[in-house]
């Protein structure tokens, strides 16, 4: 971990220019003329007036037609030497703007409850709601309400739809800000080096640009619409862009999306509005909620089906257990039950032990019971860590290899596909190289290589503080290798589902081995993700038992 760093006063300026030079460096020809405009008005900006802009840009204000507002004699920043003189530079340059001529209702939250009572024109109780209070003032005459309100300067911030485009080539989304500086400059994470060439970067043409920017407006506006009816939702799916060939995070977004516009149609018993929006998706639960809807609209053979098409190509595990379990429920009363039989359950060893109750986690406490330190059995707490981390470690220069559209920006922790159906296919070679110098031998190599190379660097399946180097060197030591590699290949097959649900406990037994135990408390039962994992190892003869804990009377 590097040395926790003392911030300068200004630190955002520089990290704020530092983002829109990269930009301008690698994205320069796909910015717009008002993109432009944007970053060689600010570049010509004095210091102070650049400060005062960019805490104004990080700042929440009170949303209007006109831009986030503010009110001058609240700002205050002790890095500013002269904010007035700053705010008249901003001005001149369009980036601010004194005093927005804007409807009374739009300015009224930029002012308390106790000011707004004493610019009434009429007396009003004190006892009222804020709401009540502006509604109130609404009714009376806006122009005079309006002058005495706006007898101090106001601000409204220009040009911030600029500084979204650079937001979204940066960190390619609109979710994220300058903290990942911060983070970094304070030595809270230190990032993987990897290339960012022009023609690696995700975004490679103004086409794409848009359409992104857009999705993120339909997102904004999408949140009013599904508080609306269904005309509502409806519009707004149809306002959707249409999505990039090859550009598989505007797809994951917009089904995304498009799920949770057609869940709330659902919702509104918009059935066959729902169904369409469902069919424009390519990823779960799009043919598990097709299956449902069909029916629960009588179709049986259409449901049926839709189970047999998840069956033949499911997009994971997790809809095939679906498409088992609802075919067979839905098959019972038909003529196709025997071709649908009930799913098959793992049902895994299982021990239950009696323990006094402690405000320790349960988990700790199975763990301190089936150590035997008398005998040299070793038990350690090692949930969703310890073969995630050995993955991690064994795959670490595959994870951060420059694949195009990976990496936006120098402050990931994992490749942009890490999530999704893509991640695998695009390295299969790599992969697949890789677990074949492991299965012949290499998994201590490229483990301690990493582990020694690496360390603490940030990694989306490295949980340093879980990889003690006495437990990685014992679990390599009796973990055989195939059992390693089984579980590998189901966590590359699917990295968002199956890295949670591995058991709480290892367990070590002195003479020899290893085994796994999931514990479960008093009331507490098996999760689907921890049951499929259970069958897993089953399936591969991996030794593994869940542990009941009962409280002692």
């Amino acid at each position: 971990m590097a040395e926790p760093a003392e911030l300068t006063p200004d630190y955002y300026l520089d990290n704020f220019r530092s983002l829109v030079e990269f930009v301008v460096s690698r994205y320069g020809q796909l910015l717009s003329a008002q993109e432009r405009w944007f970053y060689q008005t600010f570049r010509r900006l004095q210091p102070d007036s650049q400060r005062l802009y960019v805490r104004l840009l990080s700042r929440k204000g009170v949303p209007s037609s006109s831009g986030a507002l503010f009110r001058q004699r609240k700002l205050a920043y002790s890095e500013i030497g002269d904010l007035d003189a700053a705010v008249e530079e901003l001005i001149e340059a369009g980036l601010l703007l004194r005093n927005p001529v804007l409807p009374l209702r739009e300015l009224l939250p930029l002012f308390t409850k106790n000011e707004l009572l004493a610019h009434s024109l009429e007396p009003l109780t004190k006892s009222l709601k804020r709401p009540a209070v502006e509604q109130a003032l609404c009714k009376q005459d806006a122009s005079t309400i309006q002058c005495r309100l706006t007898s101090e300067p106001l601000l409204a911030a220009q040009a911030a739809e600029h500084f979204d485009t650079f937001k979204l080539l940066f960190f390619g989304n609109l979710n994220q800000d300058l903290t990942d500086y911060v983070l970094r400059d304070l030595g809270l994470f230190r990032y993987e080096h990897y290339p960012l060439e022009r023609e690696q970067l995700p975004f490679q043409t103004r086409a794409q640009v848009e359409q992104h920017l857009r999705y993120y407006q339909c997102l904004q506006e999408a949140e009013a619409a599904l508080a609306a009816d269904t005309e509502a939702i409806t519009t707004i799916a149809g306002e959707l862009p249409q999505g990039i060939d090859g550009d598989g995070t505007l797809q994951r977004r917009l089904d995304r999306l498009r799920l949770t516009l057609a869940r709330q149609l659902e919702r509104l018993d918009a059935l066959e509005e729902a169904e369409q929006l469902y069919r424009q998706c390519r990823r779960p639960p799009a043919r598990e909620r097709r299956a449902r809807i069909a029916v629960s609209r009588g179709d049986i053979q259409g449901g049926l089906a839709l189970c047999a098409e998840i069956l033949t190509a499911p997009y994971n595990e997790a809809e095939a257990t679906f498409a088992e379990a609802f075919a067979h429920r839905t098959a019972k009363k038909t003529e196709s039950a025997r071709a649908w039989p009930a799913p098959k359950k793992h049902k895994p060893v299982t021990e239950t032990v009696m323990l006094a109750p402690s405000e320790e986690r349960v988990e700790m406490l199975a763990a301190s019971h089936l150590a035997a330190p008398s005998t040299g059995d070793q038990c350690h707490y090692v949930e969703n860590t310890l073969f995630n981390g050995v993955l991690g470690l064994a795959i670490w220069d595959i994870l951060f290899a420059p694949i195009p559209g990976a990496f936006f920006n120098p402050f990931q922790i994992a490749p942009s596909d890490f999530r999704t159906a893509d991640f695998y296919p695009q390295r299969c070679a790599a992969f697949e190289q890789r677990l074949a110098e492991l299965e012949n031998g290499d998994l201590d190599k490229w483990v301690w290589r990493h582990f020694r190379e690496k360390r603490s660097i940030a990694n989306p399946l490295v949980f340093w503080e879980g990889l003690p180097e006495a437990l990685l060197e014992l679990a390599l030591e009796r973990i055989p290798t195939e059992h390693w590699l089984a579980i590998f290949r189901r966590l590359l097959g699917d990295i968002a589902n199956h890295r949670s649900g591995l058991p709480d406990l290892i367990l070590f037994p002195a003479s020899a081995g290893y085994e796994l135990v999931e514990v479960k408390g008093p009331g507490d039962r098996l999760q689907q993700n921890q049951q499929r994992w259970l069958t897993f190892f089953a399936k591969h003869q991996i030794p593994h038992r869940v542990l009941h804990v009962e409280w002692q009377p």
